[in-house]
């Protein structure tokens, strides 16, 4: 097991889920490095990995950093998952955001499925990404959050798990203590069994959270507060 370090130690520390120095989301990444790369098999068959983001210089079409940017924008318009209102911009505020500490992909590593149907995947797709970081500044940084996208066409193939799972032995093993998630909304109803499923605690619920895309005017989605503690997962536990 990797020797657990004080998340105090570091300046970003100072950070939190909402704001954070664009890095490329291999923080601390000796800590992991049994475990990412992650093969594993989707349940249609698919062959996955869970890895960094890649980043290629002078080529977008290539540089998963784009595709990542992309990808949260997609869910940002899409309005029924995420806070956020406002897409970004620049790719560097992206990385401000989602790769400040930990961040990975979800990438096909071979050419899924039956190519005229819309839910193929090519080798070098990302299916879906996701952080870890920490929720609060400073004395508080020990609790750490997490941020998953699952791409439209992917879903409901098992993503979504798949990063659950690794999330929660990456978040061990990065030395956080729990893990708290701010909003995860009443209406997503997958999202809130999975977490459930995956044994996230409820601790908390917020009436009139969120206005959110799809709903009727005026009207307002709940949100509960997730919390899983980490000190309790195995040191066997395997994505």
């Amino acid at each position: 097991m990797p020797v657990r370090v004080s998340l105090l130690t570091t300046n970003r520390s100072m950070t939190t889920a909402y704001q954070g120095i664009p890095g490329d989301g291999k923080h601390n990444a000796h800590l992991i490095s049994d475990i990412i790369p992650f093969q594993t098999t989707l349940i249609d068959g698919r062959r996955v990995e869970v890895d960094y983001f890649r980043h290629v210089e002078d080529d977008i079409e290539e540089d998963e950093y784009y595709a990542g940017m992309a990808l949260m924008n997609l869910i940002i318009r899409e309005g029924r998952s995420w806070p956020f209102d406002q897409e970004f911009e620049s790719v560097d505020d992206w990385r401000g955001y989602f790769l400040s500490h930990s961040a990975f992909v979800v990438r096909a590593i071979n050419n899924g499925m039956d190519s005229s149907k819309k839910d193929s995947s090519r080798s070098g797709e990302i299916l879906g990404c996701f952080y870890v970081k920490p929720n609060y500044p400073g004395r508080c940084s020990h609790v750490c959050n997490g941020g998953f996208i699952t791409a439209p066409r992917f879903r409901r193939l098992g993503v979504g798990r798949l990063m659950g799972r690794v999330f929660l032995r990456a978040a061990k093993d990065l030395g956080y203590k729990s893990s708290y998630f701010n909003l995860v909304f009443k209406s997503n109803v997958g999202s809130v069994l999975m977490w459930e499923s995956l044994g996230f605690e409820r601790v908390a619920v917020l009436e009139n959270a969120a206005a959110l895309e799809g709903m009727e005017e005026g009207e307002l989605d709940t949100a509960y507060g997730y919390r899983y503690d980490l000190e309790k997962l195995p040191d066997n536990y395997r994505p």
